[in-house]
C-alpha cells in the first residue's frame, strides 16, 4: 500500500505505520512551505539593505572627498561607493566630446 487515497487506508495499518505515513507527508509538504518563506524572508531584507539610503554624515564626508583634490584613489572610491555612483562603467570617447 504505497498510494494512501482513502482515510480509510490510512486507518487499517498499524499505528506505527500510521504514524510513519503521517510524518512522511508531513517533511514532504511542510520543508518547501519553510524553503519558501525562508527564501521571502532573506529577499526582503536583501532589498531593504540595498535601498537604504546612506546617513547624511557620510554622504557629506564622501561629497568632501571627492571634491577636494588631493584625495588618494582609494578614498574616492569608496566615497563613490557610498554615495552609490557607479565608476566602473566604461564611456565611448564620442559621448565625452559632445
Amino acid at each position: 500500500m504505497t498510494d494512501l487515497d482513502d482515510e480509510a487506508d490510512v486507518a487499517k495499518l498499524s499505528p506505527s505505520k500510521r504514524w510513519r505515513t503521517i510524518v512522511l507527508k508531513t517533511v514532504q509538504f511542510v520543508s518547501p512551505a519553510i524553503a519558501i518563506g525562508c527564501a521571502a524572508t532573506v529577499g526582503y531584507f536583501a532589498y531593504m539593505a540595498a535601498n537604504q539610503k546612506p546617513p547624511a554624515d557620510m554622504a557629506a564626508l564622501a561629497v568632501s572627498i571627492l571634491k577636494s583634490s588631493d584625495a588618494s584613489p582609494e578614498m574616492r572610491e569608496w566615497a563613490s561607493d557610498a554615495i552609490g555612483i557607479q565608476n566602473d562603467i566604461g564611456m565611448p570617447a564620442k559621448s565625452i566630446q559632445q
